[in-house]
């Protein structure tokens, strides 16, 4: 538009052509603001008059920077050159409008216009559902005499954004030829509602040629959001195999599925098929890569990814750090703490959760206390909760769980389980009874529902030969009817993720 624009300056007595030409090309670019200059200096110059051309598109620019005064200027120029009644110029003034909230107004300019046109109809619908006032749109749908994909499609998306799901799947059902788009607003609809049980039938129902990339980051991006993750590889897996190319995020969905099962093969698998395709590893696919391979136990692929990063975010440095601390790696997590902060990223607080975490993991007492009061004395961050639980977690681990209650007691944040949780898994490991106790205590205050308390305070008696208390708390735990979570595995064998339970002889096939 800078060329174009600098080539118009130079005619020194521009047609109303040249200046269509201009106004529409702002009206349609990131400057809309210029194509109302430019009609302000058009309506000036006596050599040029703006015509039924010029005014869709000013009336665009103005309904895209959400101009009702000027867009009701440009109304009122409309009758002095006589296109009151133009229909192009009318549907450019319901849209204006609608996209301006005057809903009421648009509907007085539709309902003035003789024969409306396709585009009329579907303006004027796509206002009212934008407004909120879909009942109103169903209304206007209804008087409609055919209506096309478009006006069914608004209206459907209408009422699944508005959770009226019965009534836009009652739509949905009644339209005869839906598109790929039809498909992807009902499937969207369930799966922000959390019906992901529904938008699988549909997603099974639907026609496998109009399924696209918008199709499966639906079906993804609902299954990622409710944790199941062995259907989001499953999803991925047929996306595969109808040859639809996924996006960068798709990928980093699917990944994060693979790290959160531990599916290492069909990590690697996603990560010859970024490298074959040509997707850059920037800062969030390489972040999901280093999560797959440090959760899979292959910490050095994880470091040899991230160093292969190039435009590193905070998150990325956080990832490796957290991940290196976790795997025993306390010296090279903070190893590569020093260096982040040597190439001015700046920290946050989930870099310093991860530093603290490194620091409990490899028994870093003194480092821990300086990374700790580091956040408030340099960088001006308040602990929160879960730093407090990692430093009374080090601190018990080490033994030093009068310090660890202390900091617990006078800390400026509200005391919470995980902190409590971990100096009662301290006293546990190290068969401090009293003290245990004593954090159970307030442990079962905060959350008196949640049995792992008990099963702690229980095993804590038993391993002291407190028999008779050891009892006692299941007995409680009895009566509340509470019962043990239990535990689970999960192996992947030949692509294959199985999940193994604690108390059965058997096991679940996941994906």
């Amino acid at each position: 538009m800078g060329y174009a624009r600098s080539i118009f300056n130079r005619d020194m007595k521009p047609n109303s052509f040249a200046y269509n030409v201009m106004i529409r090309g702002y009206a349609q670019s990131n400057q809309p603001e210029e194509a109302l200059s430019l009609f302000y200096e058009m309506v000036c110059d006596g050599d040029s008059t703006p015509n039924s051309l010029t005014f869709p598109f000013v009336l665009k620019a103005c309904s895209k920077l959400n101009a009702i005064e000027e867009g009701r200027e440009v109304h009122g120029q409309l009758f002095k050159y006589g296109l009151g009644g133009d229909l192009f110029v009318q549907n450019g003034l319901i849209t204006l409008y609608s996209c301006c909230g005057s809903v009421d107004l648009a509907v007085q300019v539709f309902e003035k216009i003789p024969q409306p046109d396709i585009v009329s109809w579907n303006s004027i619908i796509s206002g009212m559902v934008d407004s909120g006032s879909v009942e109103e749109a169903h209304s206007m749908f209804n008087r409609m005499p055919n209506g096309n994909a478009v006006s069914w499609n608004c209206l459907i998306d209408g009422y699944a954004k508005s959770v009226s799901l019965e009534k836009a799947r009652w739509l949905f059902d009644q339209m005869e030829r839906k598109n790929s788009i039809t498909w992807n607003i009902m499937i969207g609809g369930y799966v922000i509602a959390g019906l992901m049980e529904d938008a699988r039938k549909l997603f099974v129902r639907m026609p496998l040629q109009l399924k696209d990339l918008g199709t499966f980051k639906l079906m993804i991006d609902g299954y990622t959001k409710e944790g199941s993750y062995a259907e989001v590889l499953e999803v991925f897996q047929e996306m595969q195999k109808l040859k639809i190319k996924p996006d960068k995020f798709t990928i980093v969905n699917a990944l994060s599925a693979c790290s959160c099962v531990a599916a290492l093969e069909q990590g690697e698998w996603i990560h010859a098929y970024v490298d074959k395709n040509g997707f850059k590893v920037d800062a969030v696919l390489g972040t999901a890569l280093v999560n797959l391979y440090a959760k899979c136990g292959k910490i050095e692929t994880a470091l040899s990814v991230f160093h292969r990063i190039e435009d590193r975010d905070v998150e990325a440095w956080n990832s490796i750090i957290y991940s290196l601390g976790v795997h025993g790696f306390g010296n090279e997590a903070l190893a590569l703490f020093s260096r982040m902060l040597d190439s001015q990223m700046p920290p946050d607080e989930v870099t310093f959760l991860s530093v603290l975490s490194a620091c409990r993991h490899s028994g870093f007492i003194e480092e821990g206390r300086r990374f700790f009061n580091l956040m408030s004395q340099v960088y001006n961050m308040t602990p929160k909760v879960e730093h407090y639980g990692c430093l009374v977690d080090l601190l018990g681990r080490a033994g030093l769980l009068d310090e660890a209650k202390e900091l617990i007691e006078t800390m400026e944040t509200k005391s919470s389980v995980p902190m409590w949780g971990a100096l009662l898994g301290a006293c546990n490991r190290l068969g401090n009874v009293q003290m245990g106790e004593y954090a159970a205590k307030h442990l079962i205050e905060l959350d008196p529902n949640d049995p792992s308390s008990y099963v702690v305070l229980s095993n804590m008696y038993a391993a002291a030969d407190m028999n008779e208390d050891a009892i006692e708390v299941r007995k409680r735990m009895k009566n509340l009817g509470m019962e043990k979570i239990p535990g689970c595995s999960l192996i992947e064998v030949n692509g294959v993720i199985h999940e193994f339970r604690v108390s059965t002889d058997t096991l679940e096939e996941t994906s």
